[in-house]
């Protein structure tokens, strides 16, 4: 999730933090649009705009005047790379090869109805740099020939996960997100850290974080323990215990049975081996990690048990 939303963030801050010469020109005598040409991936992680590298392959642009477009490619590295310039038809779409890339990779695409030379962006370190050549570019052209398009995506080279767990059917989290039931196999995972969470009724949770590699598989297998609690009974005379009318085994005096079991309420019969001493039914409520007493006594020839 903390993945997402800084890659939502950059995306958002991007329309409003672009210098002015890569904005859209609302000047301009014509119209463009810019579409990555393929389908994004969708990860259970939620990343938006995300391609295997080496990215996309290309835009379709689309506009309402013949001209000349050319988009340049910003990696994260900086570098800018600059497309071939390909002529449109009025209201046809034309596909614009891009250059591959890997990262967070900003698209720049440039329109103009005359000839522009923006060769000074190529190499450019940063959208800063494109800029400066994109404004000097259109500096000698009127300031209604040209306007320019923003696209962003992501292109990585992608890993995949493989959950297990120790009880089959098992719901599985994959950041935050649900994935399905164990076992499980997830691909187009972006690389980075990542953390995966196993529930089931009766058992406790589980969460770990692993990290995911580009081009590879990360196996991952988790171990879910049932919930327990512990019910121990003490007695001042031998004394048989019975839990849900299943004999479980006997208290003696200074030796108390300890016996591991599931959180609830429980039926317990607490029986004394002399005949003579009253036999014992309570209802004991046990908690997951928790001790629940039951201490039986016996005074002036009576014998009783509490729950403490």
């Amino acid at each position: 999730m903390k993945r997402l939303a800084v890659f939502l963030a950059l995306g958002g801050l991007l329309s409003s933090c672009v210098p002015a010469p890569l904005r859209a020109n609302p000047d301009a005598g014509l119209r463009l649009s810019a579409a990555l040409d393929t389908p994004p991936l969708r990860p259970i992680t939620g990343e938006p705009n995300l391609y295997r590298v080496p990215g996309p392959g290309g835009l379709t642009v689309q506009t309402d005047r013949a001209a000349q477009v050319t988009a340049i490619v910003v990696p994260p590295s900086g570098g800018a790379a600059l497309s071939e310039t390909v002529r449109t038809v009025p209201g046809q779409a034309t596909r614009l090869p891009l250059p591959p890339a890997q990262g967070f990779t900003q698209v720049f695409t440039v329109a103009s109805l005359v000839p522009l030379d923006l060769q000074g962006a190529r190499g450019a370190r940063s959208v800063n740099e494109v800029a400066r050549a994109v404004e000097q570019a259109t500096s000698a052209a009127p300031r209604s020939a040209y306007t320019v398009a923003t696209t962003v995506y992501r292109a990585e080279r992608l890993g995949s996960l493989r959950v297990t767990t120790n009880v089959p059917g098992t719901q599985l989290r994959v950041g935050g997100r649900l994935a399905g039931t164990a076992p499980l196999d997830l691909n187009d995972l972006p690389p980075g850290s990542l953390e995966v969470s196993a529930a089931r009724e009766g058992y406790r949770p589980v969460t770990q974080r692993v990290i995911i590699t580009g081009d590879r598989t990360t196996q991952v297998d988790l171990t879910l323990r049932p919930l327990a609690g512990t019910l121990r009974v003490q007695s001042a005379v031998a004394a048989e215990v019975s839990v849900e009318r299943q004999v479980v085994g006997a208290a003696l005096p200074g030796q108390p049975l300890d016996l591991s079991v599931r959180p609830g309420v429980l039926a317990v019969n607490v029986t004394p081996r002399d005949r003579a001493l009253s036999a014992q039914a309570l209802l004991v409520r046990v908690s997951d990690a928790q001790v629940s007493l039951v201490e039986c006594a016996l005074t002036a020839g009576t014998y009783t048990c509490t729950v403490r």
